[in-house]
This record gives structure tokens, C-alpha cells and sequence, in this order.
């Protein structure tokens, strides 16, 4: 309807214009043509009164008819330059006399007008001021262009909303979806394992009741530790949550990598490059969760052997926080949304790697609180790297 409704003005817009400018140019042939006829009468015929006495001699004298077309011309209004001849003959007419050159006449119209019962007519060329026709309606076709472009702008920007609201129901989608299905996961299996000790007699016997036992907790901890990671996005917001203290960095850092050390199997790489003595102002609880989100999305989207590397450098007023990796890389389109709150690299259907498109918002979100920005560069197949710069005062 918004399309349709813009062609409608559009066309409606161009009629009114063109209707304009062909009245105006109309106007100015009637005008000329009356002009003409005048001028004819009073220069051509003798003792004629139109309607009451008619003609009795006919002198065609073209400079007399200048004397008075001239006048006439500026009398209506339409003084241009022109050129007058005398013809003779219908369909194709001989020129018996001329006054004026038609070739110096850039744009004309011709009129031609018999003169009374005989066989010649006057054949009259006018330069039309078509600039000045389109002089007066320039700010028509100026106002009509800008409604157009408004109504254009207005059409792009509402289909641009549209198709932003679609994403933005479908990454809520997927984040009910992923959140659903790991929320349930371990309570499924907690659930199974106190049902396995209540029916199956596993209080009997001691071992299996512990491994039963562990099962739940481990279990319970994931699920804490899931509720934890969501409730991030809403602590940040808070003033009272932050509170950035100065700390050395290196220990910092330290701390993180020994935690995700331990909590990630297989065979890995992770290295860290750190001044010992680099103090900077940041909140510890923030700051560990950043690395920490950095460091997991750098194992989880990894389909080979994980190298990633954490390197410091300190330069005047900023220090740049470096976490790259071998991973599987982010596509540039996707590069620009990937700190949006619930947004996700599509893959389809097929989810590899469980998310909540939280954790990236999330490190944003943190590192502005901290006066900061994060930058990220990566390539398909390559690997990804993600820079966080802080203040630094020295």
C-alpha cells in the first residue's frame, strides 16, 4: 500500500506539473496567435471592420506589420524574437516574401494564419521562452521532488524497521529456544538421578548413592552458573554493582585463565602475554567476566586444536586487552552485529554450539561502563580477534 501509494502521488505529482507547463506554454501561443491577428488587420486590410464592414484592399506589407506586432507582442506580454513570411499554395506552401532569419530562432513555435478570402497566409515563427515556462513551475517540481524523496526516505526507513523487527523476533526465538533446551538438560538428569535413588534403591548402597549425589550437584552448579551468565546482562546496568578499583592486571588475568584452564577438556593452547607491574583502574567481578566470555567463545567456536593467546600492551593513555584465537572465524557482515543483545551467527538449523547471543552484549556493555571500546577483526577459516582498550592514566 506504502508503494502503491507513492507511484499514485508520483504520477499524480508529474501530471499536475506537465499539466502546468503546457497551460503555460498554451497561453503563450494564444497570446502570440492573438497578437498576430491584430497586428494582420491593422497592418493588411484597409476600410475592415470585423463583424460590420468587409475587406476592401489587401496590402501585405510585412514591415508595417512589424510596426505593429511589436507592440502588441509587449502589450500581452510575449515579446520574443520572431520571423514572419508570406506563403502561398496549402500543402506544401512557397514563400513569397520573409522578414526575419528562422535560423537564428532556437526553440519556435509557427502559426499560421490565413489572410482573409485569398490565397496566401501568414506563417509566423515565435522563440518560445520554454526556460522561462519552466522557471515558473521549478518550484513545483522542486516541492513535488522533495515529497517524493521524504515519502521515499519515510518507505526505506519503515521497511528497514520491518525487516529489523523480523531479526529481532527470530534472535528472540532462537534465544527461547537455546535457553529452553540447556536450562532443561541438566535438570533432566538431576531429576533422573534423584529418581534412580528413590527407586532403585540406590541409598542401599553407598557408592552408587554418591556418584548419584555428584551427578545432581555437578548438575545444579551448571545450572547456577547458566542463571548467573543471563542475570550478567542486568547486573552491569546497575551503579551499585560497579565499582572499578586499581589492580594489577597480570594476577588478573591469571586468575581467569587457571579457571578456564579447568573448566575446558581436551588438548589446548593458551599463552598470555602480560606486563607484571601494569595497573589499571577496572572492575575486578566485570573484568574477569570479560576475559572470561572472550576466552570461552575462543574454545566453544573452534573446530580444530584451540590456540589462543592474551596479549597486553600499554601505550600512553590506553591499554589494549588482545584475545585471538585459531577459531573458525566471523563472516564481516555478521562482524558489525555481533555485540547486539540476543544475536547470533546463523548457521540454519543446526546449532553447534549452545548460546543465549548474551555473552558478546554483554562484554560490551562492560568495557563501555569502563570508558572503553572493544574492536574485533577476523577471517573465515583464519580465526578471530578481539581488542579491548581501557583508559589508562599511568
Amino acid at each position: 500500500m506504502v508503494v502503491a501509494s507513492l507511484m499514485a502521488i508520483s504520477i499524480l505529482q508529474c501530471v499536475w506539473v506537465w499539466r502546468l507547463y503546457r497551460g503555460a506554454v498554451a497561453d503563450f501561443v494564444q497570446r502570440v496567435e492573438y497578437a498576430a491577428y491584430k497586428s494582420m488587420y491593422q497592418a493588411f486590410f484597409y476600410g475592415e471592420v470585423p463583424g460590420l464592414r468587409p475587406v476592401t484592399r489587401i496590402n501585405i506589407d510585412l514591415d508595417a506589420f512589424s510596426l505593429y506586432f511589436e507592440p502588441t507582442l509587449l502589450e500581452y506580454n510575449v515579446l520574443q524574437p520572431y520571423a514572419v513570411e508570406v506563403v502561398r499554395g496549402g500543402d506544401n506552401p512557397r514563400v513569397m516574401m520573409g522578414r526575419g532569419e528562422v535560423a537564428q530562432l532556437e526553440r519556435h513555435i509557427v502559426l499560421m494564419l490565413p489572410v482573409a478570402d485569398s490565397e496566401y497566409s501568414l506563417r509566423v515563427f515565435v522563440e518560445a521562452p520554454y526556460r522561462i515556462f519552466l522557471g515558473r513551475v521549478w518550484w513545483l517540481l522542486f516541492s513535488s521532488f522533495a515529497i517524493v524523496l521524504l515519502l521515499a526516505l519515510v518507505l526505506a526507513y519503515l521497511v528497514r524497521t520491518m525487516f529489523r523487527v523480523r531479526e529481532l523476533d527470530e534472535m528472540r526465538r532462537d534465544f527461547t529456544h537455546n535457553i529452553t533446551h540447556e536450562l532443561k538438560t541438566p535438570i533432566s538428569v538431576a531429576l533422573t538421578a534423584a529418581d534412580a535413588m528413590r527407586n532403585f534403591s540406590a541409598d542401599a548402597d553407598v557408592e552408587r548413592r554418591s556418584r548419584y549425589l555428584e551427578i545432581v550437584e555437578t548438575q545444579l552448579e551448571r545450572l547456577s552458573a547458566m542463571v548467573e551468565r543471563i542475570l550478567k546482562v542486568s547486573v552491569h546496568g546497575s551503579d551499585d554493582a560497579f565499582a572499578p578499583v586499581t589492580v594489577a592486571l597480570s594476577p588478573l588475568i591469571a586468575e581467569v585463565v587457571h579457571e578456564v584452564s579447568i573448566a575446558t577438556p581436551g588438548d589446548f593452547s593458551l599463552t598470555v602475554d602480560c606486563p607484571e607491574d601494569l595497573c589499571v583502574k577496572v572492575d575486578a567481578f566485570h573484568f574477569k567476566n570479560i576475559i572470561a566470555t572472550l576466552l570461552d567463545n575462543a574454545f566453544k567456536y573452534c573446530d580444530k586444536r584451540p590456540v589462543v593467546s592474551i596479549n597486553v600492551q600499554c601505550y600512553a593513555t590506553v591499554v589494549a586487552v588482545s584475545v585471538a584465537d585459531n577459531g573458525c572465524g566471523i563472516a564481516r557482515e555478521h562482524c558489525k552485529h555481533i555485540f547486539e543483545k540476543f544475536y547470533r551467527v546463523p548457521t540454519g538449523d543446526v546449532q553447534a554450539v549452545r548460546g543465549y547471543g548474551l555473552g558478546l552484549y554483554y562484554v560490551k556493555q562492560a568495557v563501555l561502563r569502563h570508558g572503553g571500546s572493544i574492536d574485533v577483526s577476523s577471517r573465515i577459516g583464519e580465526g578471530t580477534k578481539f581488542t579491548v582498550k581501557l583508559p589508562y592514566d599511568g
